[in-house]
């Protein structure tokens, strides 16, 4: 008798280790079938249906499918992170031939070519080239780019958090992440560097007290890299949650910075702004957390 509840209890435990999530999968073509999840890796979703395992690929399945599935792989690799910044704001990887619509450019001469997005700037001694997207204001967001520096003369580029809406800070300038072969910086713009009393003094050649300076020093991290003489591809991660902006470099987390200015509510713009030619991009995502 003991044995035979033993089996059973072995039995149960198995069928519900095996037992996946059930749900309707449909196809792009409408067709619905309702499956058991067993797995899901290269592309491809493993189903068990009618006790019979069918490998389907992701593609063909609805939008909403490959969302949900995309949640549920995130989900069991512990990736909770990424489901944070869930709303697609803009994404181009650069293949139409030409710049969407949402662009904007200053001082720029970029151009896309054979898929990059080629980062060129008009004149240097005016201002460095600025390729942007608005949208409407949000405050939590995640911006990934693939760069490499394809040029002698392609020496930082810089992304950009602006709100145009906002008076304190030069341009609207909230943060700003900078990226040169040797170095990574983050910076509150807002109530730093860019601050419109601070930027004024600088730009009349005052100097700043030794109190601004040191807060100053507050509101920049830097992290060395090193991308000299790669003619490799990289990508970047930035996402600013509340008041911290955190970085990461090809997969690894460089660090983050903790400052007041970043929590500013209405980010509204994303640039690319290129020092000074010759930085290559593809790839560009932006999202967001949800509106509140």
């Amino acid at each position: 008798m003991k044995l035979s509840v033993a089996v059973l209890l072995i039995s149960l435990i198995l069928s519900s280790v095996s037992m996946g999530e059930v749900r309707d999968f449909t196809n792009k073509e409408g067709k619905t079938i309702q499956g058991e999840l067993v797995d899901l890796r290269d592309g491809k979703v493993r189903l068990r249906v009618s006790g019979r395992i069918y490998d389907v690929p992701v593609e063909t399945l609805s939008p909403e499918d490959q969302t949900w599935l995309n949640e549920w792989d995130l989900k069991r690799q512990g990736k909770t992170e990424e489901l944070y910044y869930s709303d697609l704001i803009f994404e181009d990887d650069f293949s139409g031939g030409g710049f969407k619509e949402e662009w904007g450019h200053y001082a720029s001469s970029s151009l896309i070519e054979d898929g990059v997005l080629v980062g060129k700037t008009t004149d240097i001694k005016v201002h460095a080239g600025v390729d942007n997207i608005r949208f409407e204001g949000r405050k939590d967001m995640e911006v990934s780019v693939k760069f490499k520096f394809a040029g002698p003369t392609a020496y930082r580029f810089n992304v950009w958090f602006d709100d145009k809406e906002l008076k304190e800070a030069h341009a609207g300038h909230v943060c700003s992440v900078a990226v040169s072969p040797k170095e990574v910086s983050i910076q509150d713009a807002k109530t730093g560097n860019m601050r419109l009393d601070i930027r004024e003094k600088r730009q009349a050649g005052e100097q700043l007290d030794d109190e601004t300076m040191a807060m100053l020093a507050e509101k920049m991290v830097k992290f060395p890299v090193d991308l000299e003489g790669s003619d490799d591809w990289h990508e970047l991660l930035i996402r600013t949650k509340d008041d911290v902006v955190t970085v990461s470099l090809d997969g690894d987390e460089l660090g983050e910075l903790q400052s007041e200015g970043l929590a500013h509510p209405t980010k509204s713009l994303v640039s690319l702004t290129t020092n000074e030619d010759d930085v290559h991009y593809d790839d560009f995502v932006v999202k967001a957390a949800p509106a509140e």
